[in-house]
Parts: structure tokens; C-alpha cells; sequence
């Protein structure tokens, strides 16, 4: 996977220390690790109550971010985690609920003097979304800042962007340092009919994080998915995104612009391109999963408070713990 290889090579040389795999590093003294649900929202509808999908993997004071929307940083402050410690960034995939922030954290990082350089790891487009992210902060660079001898280094010159592979069927390795390593697999959150132009650049990821104590995996948006199945297997945590279908189908009912003839199609959509309780149910037991987190809720309508449609269906395929995430809890 020349690609893969490629990503992995930018990251070592990104690195200003030596990387330590993280099966050398015992886990009784590898600094403790957790995922930060920092957004639990599901979709591009901004609520009081639940910020717009993003996630943090915490090991010891380091911090990796796993899909940035919109409030991201703002959430970051919340939960205690500095912009300076955040040593990559992984783009589940170019929808804007989940990227939207992306722009603002590179900036930030510039304008409070963090110029390692960053990885930024996601999709077919990634590399030229942040390209395009630097070129519009370009009059925010030649804008005057106060304090200090000398000149601040180019933003570009503080972002590294790879583009995953299109096709990974299998989990595959996409950045390894001294904290955690991170496997990538492509999922089934989109449909469109091969050959069209949505098809050749609409690509989705979930992954596998590895920390020395504890194994998480983050399906991303998702429908159900073998990749996913076998990205999962062992792991002692599932992050899953997670549909309300009825919710979903109500609201679409209310909707004055629906015609009743699309109704159909969009119920059809919902269940091919996303985890309904049941098939997160199928997934943990077929993966053979400790634990699982439901996250990216979707309605998630501000003053929802009968959330059982989450989590009615999962059982009896999975009898282990299932947790609803709220904003800035740790898992």
C-alpha cells in the first residue's frame, strides 16, 4: 500500500521523538488513556445540548482528535485539553458536521505558536482541503500580530495532510507514535452508484486505536459494515454512531418540504448509511467487543430525554455494558 506507506513515513518524520511501539510499552507504567466524547450530536444541526460530532483520545497529556466539527475547540477548552498538546488529526470523513473546525485549529495552533508540524490524516481530498484551509488564512497570516522579535513561520509550514487509500477493506496501519498507533479500514457510510463523480471522491473511515491499556475503535458514520466487523475485533471499547430511526422517520414526516413519495427512499438511506440499534448490537457481538459507547445521536434533538430508541434493539444480540455519551465524558 504505497500510500499507506507514504502516510507513515510523513508521520516518523514529523516526530520530534523516537516512536515506541505500543506493544513494547507495558501498560501498567504507559500513561493512562481515555476517549473524550467532546460533540455527541448527531448531523450539521447545531444544538444547546450537543455539540457537533468531534472526539479526543487522551494518553497521558498528549491529545489526538478524531473528527473536528464545528465548536471543536471551544468543546477542547471545556474538557480541560490544550490546543498544544493535540498531535494529530484524523478526518472520519468530508461531511461538514465533521470537519468544519479543521480550519480553526490550524490557525489556532499558528496564532499561539505551536509550529510542529501537525498530521492532519483523512479522506481522498484531505490533502487539498487543507491546502485550500491555508490559502483562505493567508490574509489572517500578512495581518499584523503584536508582541515579539522576528516573524511567525508560514502556516503551511505547521500541517502535514495525507489522503488515506480509497479502498481499505482490511484494517491497515495509518500513524504509529510512542503513545498509541491507529488503523484505518473504509466503511459503508456512502452508496452512490460506482462510477458516478460522488463515487470517486466520496470515501469513509472508521478506526482502531490502540493505546498500551486499552483498545478503542470509532465507526464513524457508518451503515453496516464487514470492514467494521473485523476493525473491531477484541477491542475493549466500541464508539458507535447510532440512529433513532423512528425519531428520524417522525421528523421527516413533519417536514413541510417532503414530498410522501421520498419518504421511502430517505427511510432507505438512513438504514444503508447508518447503525440502527440492532446492527450495533450484530457488530459488538460478531466483533467480540467489551464495551459500547453510543455517540453522534441521531436526531439528538435538544430536550430529548426519553433516550431509550437508542439503545432499544441492541440487546439480546449484546449483553455487555451500553453507555449514551453525553458532551465531554470520558470512556
Amino acid at each position: 500500500m504505497e500510500k499507506g506507506m507514504k502516510i507513515l513515513w510523513m508521520m516518523a518524520a514529523a516526530m520530534v521523538t523516537a516512536a515506541v511501539p505500543p506493544a513494547v510499552l507495558a501498560a501498567d507504567v504507559a500513561p493512562a488513556a481515555a476517549f473524550v466524547t467532546l460533540g455527541t450530536g448527531g448531523g450539521p444541526v447545531i444544538r444547546r445540548e450537543r455539540a457537533e460530532p468531534a472526539n479526543a483520545v487522551v494518553v497521558g497529556d498528549s491529545v489526538y482528535l478524531f473528527d473536528v466539527g464545528a465548536g471543536t475547540e471551544r468543546q477542547m477548552v471545556a474538557a480541560g485539553l490544550s490546543m498544544h498538546k493535540v498531535k494529530a488529526v484524523f478526518v472520519s470523513h468530508h461531511h461538514i458536521d465533521h470537519n468544519a473546525d479543521l480550519g480553526q485549529i490550524l490557525a489556532s495552533r499558528w496564532m499561539f505558536n505551536s509550529y510542529q508540524p501537525l498530521p492532519v490524516i483523512g479522506p481522498p481530498g484531505t490533502a487539498r482541503m487543507v491546502a485550500d484551509l491555508v490559502a483562505a488564512a493567508r490574509t489572517v497570516e500578512l495581518a499584523p500580530i503584536g508582541g515579539g522579535p522576528g516573524g511567525k513561520p508560514p502556516l503551511a509550514s505547521t500541517v502535514k495532510a495525507a489522503d488515506l487509500d480509497a479502498e481499505m477493506d482490511e484494517p491497515a496501519e495509518i500513524y504509529r507514535d510512542a503513545n498509541l498507533r491507529v488503523l484505518a479500514v473504509t466503511n459503508t457510510h456512502y452508496h452512490f452508484p460506482p462510477g458516478s463523480p460522488q463515487a470517486a471522491f466520496s470515501r469513509s473511515y472508521a478506526f482502531r486505536i490502540e493505546t498500551p491499556g486499552r483498545v478503542y475503535v470509532f465507526t464513524g458514520d457508518t451503515g453496516p459494515s464487514k470492514n467494521v466487523e473485523r476493525l473491531a475485533r477484541g477491542a475493549d471499547v466500541l464508539v458507535s454512531e447510532v440512529i433513532n430511526l423512528d425519531s428520524m422517520v417522525g421528523i421527516l414526516k413533519r417536514a413541510p418540504d417532503l414530498k410522501p413519495a421520498m419518504l421511502p427512499s430517505m427511510i432507505r438511506h438512513m438504514e444503508q448509511n447508518h447503525l440502527t440499534p440492532v446492527e450495533i448490537g450484530k457488530l459488538a457481538t460478531a466483533a467480540g467487543v467489551k464495551e459500547v459507547v453510543l455517540t453522534h445521536l441521531a436526531p439528538g434533538e435538544d430536550g430529548e430525554r426519553d433516550l431509550s430508541g437508542y439503545v432499544r434493539g441492541i440487546q439480546p444480540a449484546f449483553m455487555g455494558p451500553v453507555r449514551i455519551a453525553s458532551d465531554l465524558q470520558r470512556f
